[in-house]
């Protein structure tokens, strides 16, 4: 979830199962199965004045995502899906299965989980390396994933580490030091942090590919984040004056508004060249994507210079930062929720002009409606407004957060929410 009053440990009681009221209608065509014994990768088109698209890399054909995300919480109430001890085989293909009856091809998941008693992936705080048996659950979902013909979206959270990607981190802020950067704000400005997270990608999608190297045309994307952010409590942001450098090697004055812009711009996309950097070095032929919402989950202009204070201390990247040539991902993941209770898609905050222009495909990797914002009768018809709003801007998805709102047996229809057929 992305706004400061609804906390993850919420998230099934703070969105309705928009799909119950409409029961009796067909979610996503049949169509989007494809009976294939394997997966063929997917790969993207560049959009020439409009968003780009995602195609078959072995035939050229569309390809239209569309599914959910799904999680289940950990012992912390963090996402712990794939946690070593936690990690529930026949939960886990049941609901695949249901998802496929429902015409989903795309689940996006939190590869990463919750970094309690040695059961996440980097296991105990003392070792190096990623911890086999959580790769082995990922592997097994990513089999099943397979056999139900549902791309996967693998979310590469915050930065798990252990005492040998400590290691990595600290001798990286050695020759590189950022003291400037503090707290939650390291993970994206930090030399160190951003040189460990890279280790880790690298060793983890290579930890798969040496147990079944077929399983990487599963994957959609690897996305390096749920949603990106940097806070004004945390430095160099928690300042108003004095250069700062971040791990780009560049210096900025906290003073002057542009600077402070340009050191979030340029900062985010250099973290997003780094890691992909280590995705390809993985898996060459891989997607990436970075996951974030727009400023008007803050009530901000994409522009502000991070000095527009407020109830949420958050800043999320600007959309056209991620989506410029000079960053590498493939495709950006934006998440529309109809945040002032309207359904309509803020196109100032999502520089709609700028991605028109960059060609990139846009994913709606989450959308859904907030349970106290919007009375049950009016929940149903405000998701379709919004699936009709995201096709027509040429936006992909959406995925529907979250599974476990979807009612048993219930399906809505993909013409009524506006979905890409």
């Amino acid at each position: 979830m992305i706004i400061a009053t609804i906390m993850t440990e919420h998230f099934a009681a703070n969105l309705w199962g928009i799909c119950a009221l409409a029961i009796g209608l067909t979610l996503f065509p049949s169509a989007q199965c494809r009976a294939l014994d394997t997966l063929p990768r997917v790969t993207v088109r560049q959009g020439k004045g409009m968003p780009g698209a995602f195609v078959y890399s072995d035939s050229g054909r569309p390809f239209v995502p569309v599914g959910f995300n799904h999680t289940i919480l950990g012992k912390g109430n963090w996402h712990a899906t794939f946690n070593v001890g936690f990690y529930d085989p026949v939960k886990m293909e049941a609901t695949l299965a249901d998802m496929q009856k429902a015409g989903a091809n795309t689940i996006r998941v939190w590869a990463w989980g919750e970094a309690r008693e040695g059961a996440s992936v980097t296991g105990d705080p003392k070792s190096s390396g990623v911890n086999g048996a959580y790769v082995a659950n990922f592997v097994d979902f990513l089999k099943r994933c397979r056999s139900h013909k549902i791309y996967v979206i693998a979310i590469l959270d915050e930065c798990p580490l252990n005492a040998g990607y400590t290691r990595i981190a600290d001798k990286e802020k050695s020759i590189n030091p950022c003291p400037d950067v503090t707290d939650y704000s390291t993970q994206y400005l930090s030399s160190g942090f951003i040189k460990a997270k890279g280790a880790l990608i690298h060793d983890f999608i290579r930890a798969v590919k040496e147990r079944d190297a077929g399983l990487l045309s599963a994957v959609l994307a690897w996305s390096l984040c749920n949603e990106a952010f940097v806070t004004d409590k945390c430095g160099p942001f928690d300042r108003q004056s004095g250069r700062v450098k971040t791990a780009n090697g560049k210096t900025y004055d906290m003073a002057s508004k542009n600077e402070r812009q340009a050191c979030w711009d340029e900062g985010i996309v250099y973290w997003a060249n780094q890691l992909t950097k280590a995705v390809k070095k993985a898996d060459p032929d891989a997607l990436v994507t970075v996951g974030m919402w727009t400023s008007d989950a803050q009530g901000r202009p994409p522009v502000n210079g991070l000095l527009l204070p407020g109830p949420d201390p958050r800043y999320c990247p600007r959309p056209s930062a991620l989506a410029s040539p000079k960053c590498r991902i493939e495709f950006l993941d934006i998440h529309v929720y109809p945040f002032g209770g309207s359904a309509a898609v803020n196109l100032e905050t999502n520089e709609y002009s700028e991605l028109q222009k960059a060609g990139k495909p846009v994913l709606v990797g989450e959308y859904g409606v907030f349970r106290e914002q919007t009375p049950l009768d009016k929940a149903a018809k405000m998701a379709r407004e919004m699936g009709a709003n995201i096709r027509k801007l040429g936006y992909w998805g959406p995925l529907l957060w979250l599974w476990e709102n979807f009612p048993n047996n219930c399906t809505y229809d993909a013409n009524e929410l506006g979905l890409h057929k």
